[in-house]
């Protein structure tokens, strides 16, 4: 079963346009989830007029990194409560190209070791993701310790662009301070369950709410990953406790 997970809040400027897309899909999901977080807006309605289920979020958090990570936790624990086996994830502002869930679908259909599928992104009319999240082409053809090396410093995934089979992952909890996937596809490296995908499955749209979900921490640039590491010493230092930990648990 197929499901397709959003996570909105006062989205209703961008989100109409993302909704016909994801209408307008070849292969319809079994189940349509948004986990709306307290929208005051128009949201809700345009959401339940696309036929998607709308559920309150439950996340407290007052850190907007960790909140927007338990509200994709809590959409995928309730798709898999309604029996999905796939995840479609994706952003309130983008536009899905018309073959998106069928490609990302067959992709983890065809390959039943891959629990996270990272594919690209279109973000200007010359550009796509891959030009602000590199990855090497030969990425998936490394075995498990050197993706690691990558990934520990690289970002490799852009959630709204990302499909996830949750069953396959040893668990979905994602420790504060984290996005969602940048987390799992940590995860997914150390259980040797990732994949990276060339096929560009979205028009990515840079609006303000998404500004967390392109900000690569300054890792292109030295002097600025320093003044990064400098600033938040106190999280990097909570970090690098929750990697000791998976790393623990994966060896």
């Amino acid at each position: 079963m197929i499901a397709v997970v959003l996570v909105t809040h006062d989205s209703q400027v961008f989100l109409q346009e993302t909704l016909t897309s994801i209408s307008s899909q070849t292969k319809q999901p079994d189940i349509k989830i948004a986990v709306d977080d307290l929208s005051t807006d128009d949201t809700q309605n345009l959401l339940h007029g696309h036929g998607f289920q709308v559920v309150s979020a439950a996340s407290t958090s007052t850190d907007i990194t960790t909140r927007v990570a338990q509200n994709f936790v809590q959409g995928v624990r309730y798709a898999q409560q309604q029996g999905a086996t796939t995840v479609i994830l994706g952003d309130h502002d983008d536009i899905w190209h018309g073959n998106r869930i069928q490609h990302q679908a067959d992709y983890l259909a065809n390959n039943p070791r891959i629990a996270f599928i990272a594919s690209d992104g279109k973000t200007t009319e010359f550009e796509t993701l891959r030009a602000t999240f590199p990855v090497p082409v030969d990425f998936n053809e490394w075995d498990r310790d050197q993706q690691w090396r990558y990934t520990a410093k690289h970002s490799i995934a852009t959630g709204g662009a990302s499909a996830i089979a949750p069953d396959r992952l040893s668990t979905l909890d994602v420790p504060e301070g984290w996005l969602h996937d940048r987390w799992w596809s940590l995860r997914a490296v150390r259980e040797g369950s990732m994949a990276i995908d060339s096929e560009v499955v979205i028009d990515y749209r840079l609006s303000a709410g998404q500004q967390v979900g392109l900000d690569t921490q300054g890792q292109g640039n030295p002097v600025m990953r320093i003044l990064h590491k400098f600033r938040d010493i106190p999280r990097n230092a909570r970090k690098m406790k929750d990697i000791s930990q998976l790393l623990s648990e994966s060896k």
